[in-house]
């Protein structure tokens, strides 16, 4: 089984994260189940594997849209996987679903929207069609690069305030002052926190929390031991009483059972590294 993460055009980077390929090659002998937490990123997603489903907070069994955008996870989520793994798919920045594609971001908060229920099929097809012909992952990913300048061309996408703004979070791992960005954007704290919203899904300052859990998430992903108290002080946690209380909120387990029980991806492949085109 391999994951690979890919890196983008440098014209894309202000909306684009990574592209990410996961395949299996051959079928699963058995079900194979992946938790993810919350990682602060929205998705689209194409699958050429077999289909599987979803658990979160909102849906106990989902079955999950062969193509699909996937909005913000406030909570972790697990998949249920069988058959054979072929999933690729585009990890946007914050506010790309709004800046980029003219979406409601908060309308796809812990959803999997069907592609089709957005996008043309006459739009969507032969990039899914060169998806599932592409020989190796680097074809696939190309298929997914071109249907992002397509939107480019045709949309002239400007990134704003908010854009930079939910980038910082991301950048910084959640470890940054919201009253900060508010005065740098030159707006009231009022209006700022409604733009967030429509562009994000999410208030600013819940964002930056979830932000911050996903770092320490990635942290400490395919670990058997870690040191917590420099963990949750590296992340600017003011005590471990506050850092619990996030982690458990987020996740629905103490650091330490986390720890013991999850099921991520880390768990089995080596940490993707990502990689140029």
């Amino acid at each position: 089984m391999t994951y690979e993460r890919f890196g983008c055009a440098t014209q894309l980077s202000p909306f684009i994260e990574c592209y990410f390929v996961w395949d299996s090659k051959t079928a699963l002998e058995q079900e194979l189940v992946v938790e993810s937490p919350p990682n602060s990123f929205c998705s689209i997603v194409f699958n050429y594997g077999d289909p599987y489903r979803l658990q979160n907070i909102k849906y106990a069994q989902l079955a999950v849209p062969r193509h699909f955008i996937a909005g913000q996870s406030i909570y972790s989520y697990k998949l249920f996987l069988q058959g054979r793994i072929g999933i690729t798919g585009i990890v946007l920045k914050p506010a790309a679903l709004a800046t980029l594609f003219h979406l409601p971001a908060y309308a796809f908060t812990e959803e999997r929207v069907d592609l089709f229920n957005v996008f043309s099929h006459q739009l969507l097809q032969p990039y899914i069609q060169q998806i599932e012909e592409a020989a190796n992952p680097i074809e696939k990913v190309k298929a997914l690069e071109a249907f992002l300048l397509h939107q480019v061309q045709t949309q002239s996408p400007s990134p704003d305030f908010i854009d930079i703004a939910a980038n910082q979070i991301v950048e910084s791992n959640g470890m940054i002052s919201i009253t900060q960005l508010v005065q740098n954007s030159c707006m009231s704290r009022r209006t700022f926190e409604r733009r967030f919203f429509q562009k994000v899904g999410l208030s600013p300052k819940y964002y930056a929390r979830i932000r911050r859990i996903a770092h320490l998430c990635n942290l400490i992903a395919g670990k058997q031991k870690v040191n917590w108290q420099e963990l949750f002080y590296g992340c600017e946690y003011y005590d471990q009483a506050h850092f619990i209380k996030d982690f458990e909120e987020f996740t629905g387990r103490s650091p330490q059972q986390y720890l013991q029980e999850n099921t991520e991806l880390a768990q089995y492949v080596k940490k993707p590294q990502q990689q140029q085109l």
